[in-house]
Formats: structure tokens, C-alpha cells, sequence
């Protein structure tokens, strides 16, 4: 699977901002040269292999994570932050509707992934449930990445303390990659149903 270059160079701007530059340079030193050069050479719209960032997600956990892929998590929390800041700030219009914010965030998995699909396969007032199909069997740190990534997700949306789980994972055996977010009830529209599923 190729995915944008935006991941890994917001990735690296997060370890930048958060462990300094030195720390940063410490991280590409020891990933594969073509893990480098991309960072060094990159636009972010520009389509690498997944095995480049996952390759920067394992470097940079080995540096500074502890084995439970929560700098991973981070990674991907950041980069939900950047890229998806636009159709965030514009989803505040859809706060009544959140499942609806939800899909058309979903829908935009192929602007950063080429194989693959996100589906939104249930939205209620408390939660919401996640699946991506097709994309292969992912990397576990690639995995946690969309961990974070659905947490802000939910949470730039307008649900209140949302919590992201990966229950479900086709790199740990599993048939399917499904997330759980939970957060505190928000309001969903009265004429709509309160939970939905295609």
C-alpha cells in the first residue's frame, strides 16, 4: 500500500516539536535510507510505501516509547490534527449531525491511502464504530496511528473525551481492523435515527 508522504513528515514534525531536533535527527539516523531520503526529499502529497513510515513509527518508538505503540498513537493523533484541520473546522456546521461529519471523514481515506476503504459502520450519540477493508494486513504501529487519528477525529467533531480502541486487528489474527471511539452524548438530530449502520 502507498499512503501520502503527509504522515511521515508530520509525524517528524511532532517528534521535532516534542523532543527537539537533535532527538529527530537521532530517529532518521537509524531508519532505512529510503526512509531518509524521503524525509529529506518529500511533498507531502506525494505517494511512498507504508513499509517508509512504518519503518519511522519503529525507530521512533524504539527511541521513545516504551513497546505499547502509544508514540505511534501520538504520531497519528498529530497528523489527524494537520490534515484533516480543514474539513474539521467546516464539520463544526454538522455538529447536530455528527454521524453524517463522520462519513464524509471516512470518504477522504482515499485521499491519503491507495488500496483500502474506511466505513463508518455505526454512529451513536455515545460512540461510533470504524473499519478500514482492503488494505491488506497492516503494520500493528500503522494500526495505532489510526488509533489516534480516530480519537481526534471524534473529538474535533464535537464529541466531549473521546476514548479510541483497536478491539479488532488483522495484524494480531483478527478478520477485520475495527475501532471503537466512545465519548460522552452529544446531541443527534431528532428526525434522524440515533444510530445507523450501511
Amino acid at each position: 500500500m502507498n499512503i501520502k508522504a503527509q504522515g511521515l513528515l508530520n509525524g517528524a514534525a511532532w517528534i521535532e516539536e516534542t523532543f527537539g531536533r537533535d532527538a529527530l535527527a537521532d530517529v532518521l539516523q537509524t531508519c532505512q535510507p529510503e526512509t531518509r531520503e524521503r524525509y529529506m526529499t518529500a511533498t507531502a502529497i506525494e505517494w511512498h510505501p507504508v513499509e517508509e513510515l512504518v519503518d519511522f513509527l519503529e525507530q521512533a518508538e524504539r527511541r521513545f516509547g516504551s513497546g505499547d505503540g502509544l508514540i505511534a498513537r501520538e504520531l497519528g493523533a498529530a497528523g489527524a490534527r494537520k490534515n484533516m484541520g480543514g474539513f474539521l473546522r467546516q464539520a463544526a456546521f454538522y455538529l447536530a449531525r455528527p454521524d453524517y461529519a463522520l462519513k464524509r471523514v471516512a470518504g477522504a481515506w482515499q485521499q491519503f491511502n491507495d488500496e483500502g476503504r474506511m466505513v463508518i459502520r455505526e454512529a451513536t450519540a455515545g460512540g461510533c464504530v470504524v473499519e478500514v477493508q482492503d488494505a491488506g494486513v497492516p503494520h500493528p504501529l500503522f494500526c495505532m496511528t489510526l488509533s489516534g487519528w480516530v480519537e481526534v477525529l471524534a473529538g474535533r467533531i464535537g464529541a466531549p473525551s473521546p476514548k479510541a480502541t483497536h478491539p479488532e486487528c488483522v495484524a494480531r489474527g483478527d478478520a477485520r481492523c475495527l475501532w471503537r471511539a466512545a465519548w460522552q452524548h452529544i446531541a443527534i438530530e431528532p428526525d434522524r435515527p440515533a444510530a445507523w449502520s450501511r
